[in-house]
């Protein structure tokens, strides 16, 4: 299942080059899902053998735009001890000046990233409440975002997710998230 995170952006360098951290190592996050919270961290190593070579930077994962930047051509993303660094090199478009403005002014300073997690690649402990992730097959794209302050799921499973959690009275609910934790434990057993 594809998943979306967030992280920071800045403007750097000369022309309209955005730099940031989509992916931290080792720092616990709290993602929000319709059924509760937990906390989540990815491990250093995780992104070892990812896919990287086909990730695309867009806004506010629309992918009805035109890209901002792709790698490995118009963005390099390089794995270092904090995390997986992005160095994007903007278009001269309308949009790009627009968004590299806007960060460089600090109105936008989030990144959000959709991947995916390989098969094995994530522990769940129900005692700490925490996801551990290990394995990241690919990552899809980077995104510079308006709200970095909500980690979510992807799109399309949250609104489904949500979509049935709303309709799920409060006895329920209480079922599905112990239905949920159950299912949890036994992957990772």
């Amino acid at each position: 299942m594809k998943e979306i995170r967030v992280a920071e952006i800045r403007a750097a360098g000369e022309g309209l080059v955005l730099e940031g951290y989509p992916i931290v190592f080792d720092s616990p996050t709290v993602i929000s899902e319709p059924f509760g919270q937990y906390i989540e961290v990815i491990r250093r190593g995780a992104l070892d053998a990812a896919a990287l070579d086909d990730t695309r930077l867009i806004y506010n994962h629309d992918f009805s735009r035109v890209p901002l930047a792709r790698t490995p051509k118009t963005m390099r993303l390089t794995i270092e001890p904090v995390g997986l660094k992005m160095v994007a090199q903007l278009p001269d478009t309308e949009e790009a000046r627009a968004i590299y403005q806007a960060v460089a002014r600090g109105d936008l300073s989030g990144m959000s990233f959709a991947f995916k997690v390989g098969e094995g690649g994530s522990t769940f402990d129900p005692a700490t409440n925490t996801r551990t992730i290990t394995k990241i097959d690919k990552v899809y794209e980077v995104s510079v975002v308006p709200f970095p302050a909500y980690p979510q799921t992807s799109v399309e499973a949250r609104s489904a997710m949500t979509e049935i959690w709303e309709r799920l009275r409060s006895p329920e609910r209480a079922q599905a998230r112990i239905k949920i934790n159950q299912i949890l434990l036994r992957r990772n057993a």
